[in-house]
């Protein structure tokens, strides 16, 4: 290194020094000095994307088994080709219940939103994308798909109007975004998981069932 070289750099590096103690002798006080000192100077954003729910489900928004709602209406035209966009966009509404019952996070990150025709999700418009290769996100689209996908729209939106997640989003100043707790709640519901008039198994059976099925299969 040339002696013009370390002099530039030993003034670049004075010049640093200098600056950080100009802002310290701003400081009104001892404290406000020290909080400047010890802060890292990263700008923290001023919301989250998981805005409307509760902690429990804040904690996972961002998992990586958290797939987009384009993926999903991949997968559902892949179980049941020729429905159309709008129809998949209703169905989304359940895969998401579903699943965030099931699993205490969410299938895809897109908000759902409650409308007059039902429900929209924001960024899905249906393009061809890759469908989920997780077990479980795929076990969610397969259930609701074979449970809803007969229905028909006007069915699948009287289901939906009919929520309480639907109904409080759509009160004056709720912004119509439907939350997630709400939703996971709402599919966790007695009437959902434990209705005696109901012929497949209830909570209880398929939490049974499941431990079973994890004893015999450890992996």
């Amino acid at each position: 290194m040339t002696m013009p070289e370390e002099s530039q750099i030993r003034h670049t590096q004075r010049h640093d020094i200098d600056t950080f103690r100009d802002v310290l002798s701003s400081a009104t006080n001892a404290e406000e000095a020290h909080m400047i000192a010890v802060t890292p100077s990263t700008i923290m954003p001023t919301s989250s994307p998981a805005e409307g729910m509760d902690h429990a489900l804040t904690s996972r928004y961002v998992a990586p088994m958290t797939t987009s709602a384009n993926s999903v209406i991949t997968a559902i035209e892949l179980e049941r080709p020729g429905l159309r966009l709008g129809k998949k966009q209703l169905l989304l509404f359940f895969a998401q219940g579903h699943h965030l019952a099931t699993h205490d996070e969410p299938l895809f990150a897109e908000p759902i939103y409650a409308t007059d025709r039902g429900v929209a999700v924001e960024d899905a418009p249906g393009a061809s994308t890759g469908a989920p290769t997780d077990t479980a996100q795929l076990d969610s689209i397969g259930y609701v798909v074979e449970r809803y996908a007969a229905l028909s729209p006007a069915d699948l939106r009287t289901l939906i109007q009919a929520s309480q997640p639907w109904q409080a989003a759509t009160k004056p100043g709720a912004g119509a975004r439907i939350e997630w707790a709400h939703l996971r709640d709402w599919f966790r519901r007695p009437d959902e998981t434990d209705d005696p008039d109901d012929e497949r198994p209830n909570r209880a059976e398929s939490a049974f069932a499941e431990s079973l099925w994890a004893g015999r299969n450890p992996d």
